[in-house]
């Protein structure tokens, strides 16, 4: 075998494995990307949940405030109590939505090969076909 021969072979097969290794870092690197997205919905999801838990305990307080001055007997305003109850319903309503919403992101998983959203019990990429 020539030399000249050899060498271009082995050029042309390392330009190959280059091009195959830089398609595959570029799908680790979008998968991390996509991994780094969600973490941070997950915490923006997180935080929502805090911030309004922390509002139904200061309600509560306050509505433990009234409750004890109605026991002291001294008159409360029965629509401040009941827009305060509605605040609650509503606070714990949407604390709920975000803790779906916060399921749904858990559950998510992505496709290593094209990067497209998949069901945590798949075994296969429905997009692709790529095993997960």
């Amino acid at each position: 075998m020539d030399k000249t021969n050899f060498f271009e072979k082995a050029k042309v097969s390392a330009e190959i494995l280059s091009a195959r290794t830089g398609v595959t870092a570029a799908k680790a690197a979008d998968a991390a990307g996509k991994t780094a997205v969600n973490m941070l919905n997950a915490t923006k999801l997180n935080l929502q949940i805090f911030d309004l838990n922390t509002e139904v305990e200061i309600l509560y307080k306050e509505i433990g405030k009234m409750v004890y001055s109605v026991h002291t007997g001294k008159e409360e305003d029965q629509a401040a109590l009941q827009i305060k109850l509605q605040l609650i319903d509503e606070k714990l309503q949407k604390m709920g939505e975000l803790q779906a919403q916060l399921n749904a992101e858990r559950s998510a998983l992505f496709c290593p090969n094209c990067g497209k959203q998949c069901k945590k019990d798949d075994t296969f990429c429905s997009h692709c076909g790529a095993q997960l």
